[in-house]
């Protein structure tokens, strides 16, 4: 029988005997700071328990700064979206007021499943405002993914036979918050229409978070897409049921930005290369 090396009881109690300890347990970043965390100890006058707050508060910060850091580079999205990036401005002048914007930031509707349909032509900031709300719930600690819809379908199909196929389609179907980016923006096969109709059933029916949508097609006509009507029509009912929309009004940014009008947003329509699908490639 293995004899397990456990802490002496009586043994000498020092800064040295505490970093051993949090080094066996995997806590290195804690040991190197236990002297630093010791020192203010002293001089502040903490007591047992505001000492044990100070340590585990300073490794309970790491873990989420490192999951943070985990979930972005998996998300599609990066750190140059968020509210502190957002052109309040423009956005008001395509009809969606910047109090809607801050209160869909807090992800309250990511805690209620609730999906955003963001709708309106192309170039008025729809996949903008969905990677802002995208990149604050990743701050709030939800795990997020960003697709081009169409690249998305095409990675899915092409893993169908493969034995990666179960483990890629559950992280893409469990996530927090999906971001499906220009939705009925051109046609799919069959079945690759499939892949996205079953995604769309289990989110549904599972319920493990929310979808936000971006298009540019009107809700009404989703269901040319689909190889029946009755499919397509089956489709929306379960997004749109219980979902909020908004609706971007207003002349192309892209329009815009060539009188001189400053910039809201990348183009509609032009996903960021790769979307969430490099990180999910190296799942196997």
């Amino acid at each position: 029988m293995v004899q397990l090396k456990t802490p002496d009881p009586n043994g000498e109690l020092n800064a040295g005997v505490l970093q051993d300890l949090l080094r066996s347990l995997r806590l290195f970043t804690l040991a190197e700071d236990l002297p630093a965390i010791l020192e203010e100890a002293a001089r502040e006058g903490w007591g047992n328990l505001e000492f044990l707050r100070e340590l585990f508060s300073r490794e309970e910060v790491r873990r989420s700064n490192r999951r943070y850091q985990r979930h972005l580079r998996a998300s599609g999205i990066t750190e140059s979206y968020g509210l502190d990036h957002f052109n309040f401005e423009l956005a008001s002048a395509r009809g969606v007021k910047s109090t809607l914007v801050r209160d869909l930031a807090k992800g309250d509707f990511i805690r209620s499943r609730r999906n955003l349909i963001l709708a309106g032509r192309v170039g008025t900031g729809k996949s903008y405002l969905a990677k802002t709300l995208g990149a604050e719930a990743l701050k709030r600690g939800f795990k997020v993914y960003f697709y081009n819809t169409a690249r998305l379908l095409d990675m899915l199909y092409s893993k169908v036979n493969s034995p990666e196929f179960g483990k890629v389609y559950s992280s893409i179907r469990d996530v927090d918050l999906l971001i499906l980016d220009d939705l009925a923006y051109m046609s799919y096969s069959k079945e690759k229409i499939e892949c996205l109709f079953t995604l769309a059933v289990d989110r549904y029916e599972l319920k493990p978070g929310s979808t936000i949508i971006t298009s540019n097609t009107d809700v009404t006509e989703w269901w040319k897409f689909f190889p029946s009507k009755a499919m397509g029509m089956a489709f929306s009912d379960r997004l749109l049921d219980g979902a909020q929309g908004i609706r971007f009004t207003g002349p192309s940014i892209r329009q815009e930005r060539s009188c001189g009008h400053r910039e809201l947003a990348p183009e509609d329509g032009e996903s960021e290369k790769g979307d969430a699908q490099e990180e999910v490639k190296k799942k196997k």
